[in-house]
């Protein structure tokens, strides 16, 4: 596999698709901060985009995805001067249909948004969306979506329509898709000077051993190991991975470990020595005394206040 999709794989990604919005001008509608990412598409119409911590607003139009990786805050209206309304406010007053679709304004030009969510189970930590921008834009052509994306939409209103077994795992998949193609068209756009995870998955050598750390993390790693493997010396590895992570490779390889055995205490019912082992320490004492150094506390600790007694 190649290395975004062994990253992917451990950011344990759900997609969520909320449905429709046709909006009458003029309107506003406000989403808080959240623990999720969000994406809206412009299906007809057009609109603005504000979001928490850029200066400049967005005018989206026809064919527009936007995603807003980090769960800051936004507003979306027909024009920069309309007040907007709280959308938990909103749907209290105004729920969806039963088609799912919300309908809003004040009767002037119209706008459709299609729009949903990515979750990620380990939303804190999580070096994937650390290294993305608060704001990603795919810009449609001539007022229409990019093949790909009018595709996906497409399939995601039949699954909708259908109502067949299955269809929500479906259009779930689909939605993941629409996140992935965003992070492809990020990095595609990452200037040189850029250090981050990102970045260095466009080095053909960094990008194979992340994508070996990842898929094998339980592996006794070492510096020199990860350098054999695309035939550099340790030092110039070394340095090309601390120059495009912005991490030593240690150090890395000590992040990812650590948030798998964050999910391991979360979700299942291994003992610490079984995740010690998983995570690629030796004895359960190293992965205790490891997992103390970068969270704070014993592994026993997090997975009580964390509600999974079990294993222990």
């Amino acid at each position: 596999m190649d290395a975004l999709t062994e990253v992917l794989q451990t950011t344990y990604l759900h997609s969520h698709f909320i449905g429709r919005a046709e909006l009458s001008a003029p309107w506003g509608i406000q989403v808080e901060q959240q623990k999720h990412a969000a994406f809206h598409i412009v299906m007809q119409g057009s609109c603005w985009l504000e979001v928490d911590g850029l200066q400049q607003s967005v005018l989206l139009k026809a064919g527009d995805l936007v995603v807003i990786p980090q769960g800051h805050g936004h507003i979306l209206r027909s024009d920069r001067h309309t007040q907007a309304i709280m959308l938990e406010e909103l749907l209290a007053k105004r729920p969806p249909d039963s088609d799912n679709v919300l309908y809003f304004g004040g009767g002037g030009s119209k706008t459709i948004l299609a729009c949903g969510y990515f979750y990620f189970a380990d939303w804190d930590n999580n070096p994937l969306l650390a290294a993305l921008s608060p704001l990603i834009l795919i810009q449609g052509e001539d007022g229409r979506a990019l093949e790909w994306l009018a595709a996906t939409l497409q399939f995601i209103a039949c699954e909708t329509a259908s109502n067949r077994p299955g269809a929500q795992t479906i259009i779930t998949r689909l939605c993941d898709v629409i996140f992935i193609q965003a992070v492809r068209a990020f990095i595609a756009n990452l200037p040189e000077s850029d250090r981050s995870l990102l970045q260095a998955l466009k080095d053909p050598s960094i990008s194979l051993t992340i994508g070996l750390i990842h898929r094998y993390v339980e592996q006794p790693w070492t510096v020199s190991r990860l350098a054999e493997q695309v035939c550099m010396s340790r030092s110039a590895y070394a340095s090309r991975f601390k120059q495009l992570v912005g991490d030593a490779p240690v150090q890395y390889l000590t992040r990812v470990r650590m948030r798998k055995a964050v999910s391991l205490l979360k979700h299942s019912q291994d003992n610490l020595s079984k995740i010690a082992q998983k995570v690629g320490y030796e004895s359960e004492a190293a992965f205790s005394k490891a997992f103390k150094r970068c969270m704070g506390y014993s592994p026993g600790e997090y997975r009580r206040s964390h509600n999974n007694p079990t294993g222990d």
